[in-house]
């Protein structure tokens, strides 16, 4: 809200009815702090009024406005003021000190252009308000214009200042927005309420308390540490706690955690805990016991959508409980603060803590985490069990918490069927049932000897987010028919009694990964193998080609021999020739008839394939000169 106007913002307010209601608490004024000005003006006043004589009070008033710099008026005003009032007058400044000096109106003027800045998402800041002023004054008499009407509907005064070029300075635009802004955001502390007669103000109207299990109020939060999986030990997330509290005695009657962001299902479970009797093994190591359980009366809850879900219309009808509504934020305090307590008193001290700030978040929290899902349950039902609820009751002496809760019960609370709070257990899940009483659900087998009837037809399966280990059958029938329960089945193939749904969602997205990098590795070197395979045969078969290609060569080449005619070191014998390329020179007669007689006699004396023919070879003939020899026979 904006702030009231007063004359120190407001001078044209009524000066004189100001003055003598200012003179009217200036009676009553006190100094609270002796700071050395103030000691300094009671030295000089004192002085004055103790003056043994007229000669000395005027040279004391003298001195007084010499060392103060004032006028001796001014200082006989001040004594007029002491015998009037009081000393403490000596300590008030000016009244108007650090004020702004406006008019109403254009006070008014400045907080609605701030206000229409911040609509709509816009986010308009001070220096643009002043920059609109100015703006606005420079346009002079075009603010006449009929289309500025509505703007200065109720700032005829902002409109002839603005016309004149008159407006505030920017210190004083930004005194005004920042003063408006700082009473807005005013805020009151709660006393907290009495011992009798407590209320809690709702949108229906206010609920006095009066007994125990009467009103239970729910709320959730983000809790402030991070917690590891069991499988892997690897970092997760903050998790979700959705609290359910007593509003007479103030015990936790129950709760629910999770990773999932808390919705309406969470607080079906939240309540299904905190009706139900409560058991615990021994590896809780409690020395209490949590003995409060029931149904309440009323349930009351913040005004978010999961509160106001079907699924919790549903749970109240069925357990015959009344919703309601806080009135405020403030009205849940109750919860509020003991969501405080557990992130400060209780995981503050484990590793992987993280604060309440995310830019202050130490360094260490996700190296340090150490805490299971698991092992924050254990950690939590200790402290509600054996501390908390066994922790005295604040507004009266010498009672405990459960204490209270016990004596202050109408009547022993009701045990409920565990079957008639199904209704909050988790979402439905429809699923055919197979051979030996079977069901496939969250990537796992289900199996149980309820199922063998119902083998070929269709189960509704409900479950608990905090152990899918064991989940519920229920028959579905049609025609909008309500189904009726068959029994608890159970995982086939786990060998652990517990496993929350996000870790096996998280064991299952880590085998998917892994999996897909066995798959591509695997897929990519085969694919590389099939190169590889392909191009060493390619060079196989071209060396296997030119392999063929040098044997054929090489026989072909072995087939054409060149024999001397007339070899030096041979003598002269018989020499066995092959019938192939048989060559034959006679250099008795000339070239041509040479050959023709070395045709014809190749011809005549064709012996059969296996046959060689034998040559006598002439005489050698003894050449002296070459030269000579061929032009005399050639």
């Amino acid at each position: 809200m904006p702030r009231k106007p007063t004359s120190k913002a407001f001078p044209v307010l009524d000066i004189e009815e100001t003055a003598t209601i200012e003179e009217e608490q200036a009676k009553y004024l006190l100094v609270n702090e002796d700071s050395p000005d103030y000691l300094n003006k009671v030295d000089l006043i004192d002085a004055i009024r103790q003056a043994p004589n007229k000669a000395a009070r005027r040279d004391a008033i003298a001195d007084a406005a010499k060392a103060l710099g004032k006028s001796t008026r001014t200082i006989k005003r001040m004594i007029e003021k002491v015998e009037q009032v009081g000393v403490a007058t000596l300590a008030v400044g000016r009244k108007d000190k650090g004020q702004y000096r406006i008019s109403k109106q254009w006070h008014d003027f400045i907080v609605n252009l701030h206000k229409w800045g911040h609509r709509e998402g816009s986010r308009i800041n001070h220096h643009q308000i002043f920059g609109y002023l100015k703006a606005l004054a420079s346009q002079g008499e075009k603010l006449l214009d009929k289309k500025y009407d509505e703007k200065f509907k109720e700032y005829s005064q902002v409109r002839k200042d603005l016309i004149a070029g008159k407006h505030p300075s920017h210190v004083t635009v930004y005194k005004v927005i920042n003063s408006y802004i700082e009473e807005k955001n005013k805020t009151f502390r709660h006393p907290g309420s009495p011992i009798e007669g407590q209320i809690i103000q709702t949108t229906e109207g206010n609920l006095e308390i009066t007994h125990s299990n009467q009103i239970w109020q729910i709320d959730h939060t983000k809790l402030d540490i991070l917690l590891i999986y069991e499988d892997d030990k690897k970092v997760t997330s903050r998790p979700y706690i959705t609290l359910v509290m007593d509003s007479y005695s103030g015990c936790v009657t129950g709760f629910h955690l999770g990773f999932e962001p808390a919705g309406s299902h969470e607080v079906g479970l939240a309540l299904r805990h905190a009706i139900l009797p409560k058991h615990y093994r021994t590896e809780y190591k409690l020395q209490e016991t949590w003995e409060i359980y029931g149904i309440p009366e009323y349930v009351v809850t913040d005004r978010a959508k999961e509160f106001k879900s079907e699924h919790l219309k549903q749970i109240s009808l069925q357990l015959d409980f009344v919703r309601r509504l806080r009135a405020f934020p403030q009205a849940g305090g109750l919860i509020e603060s003991i969501f405080d307590k557990i992130n400060k008193e209780i995981l503050s001290l484990y590793g992987g803590y993280t604060g309440s700030s995310i830019e202050e978040r130490p360094p260490e929290a996700e190296r340090t985490a150490c805490l299971t899902l698991d092992d924050l349950e254990k950690i939590l039902v200790r402290y509600f069990v054996d501390h908390y609820n066994h922790h005295n009751y604040p507004k009266v002496k010498n009672q405990k918490r459960i204490e209270r809760w016990k004596s202050s019960l109408l009547e022993e609370p009701e045990l409920i069927d565990e079957r008639e709070l199904d209704i909050c257990l988790m979402k439905i899940a429809i699923r055919n049932v197979e051979k030996y009483g079977s069901v496939n659900f969250l990537g796992w087998v289900y199996q149980g000897d309820c199922l063998l009837n119902y083998e070929g037809k269709q189960v509704s399966l409900r479950y608990d987010k905090r152990n899918i280990i064991t989940i519920l059958a229920y028959t579905r029938l049609t025609n909008g028919e309500p189904g009726e329960f068959i029994g608890v089945i159970q995982a086939r193939d786990c060998e652990r009694e517990r496993m929350p749904l996000g870790e096996l969602n998280y064991i299952k997205k880590k085998l998917r990964d892994e999996g897909k990098q066995v798959d591509n590795s695997s897929i990519l070197n085969e694919r590389l193998a099939v190169f590889e395979d392909v191009e060493e045969t390619r060079k196989e078969r071209r060396r296997q080609s030119r392999k063929k290609a040098q044997q054929k060569h090489e026989v072909k080449t072995n087939k054409s021999k060149v024999y001397e005619i007339f070899p030096d070191n041979k003598p002269a014998e018989e020499i066995i020739i092959s019938q192939e390329n048989v060559i034959y020179t006679n250099f008795d007669g000339d070239t041509r008839n040479n050959v023709n007689s070395i045709d014809k006699q190749i011809q005549q004396s064709k012996p059969d394939t296996n046959q060689t023919a034998k040559v006598k070879r002439r005489p050698r003939v003894a050449v002296n000169d070459w030269n000579q020899f061929m032009r005399d026979n050639w």
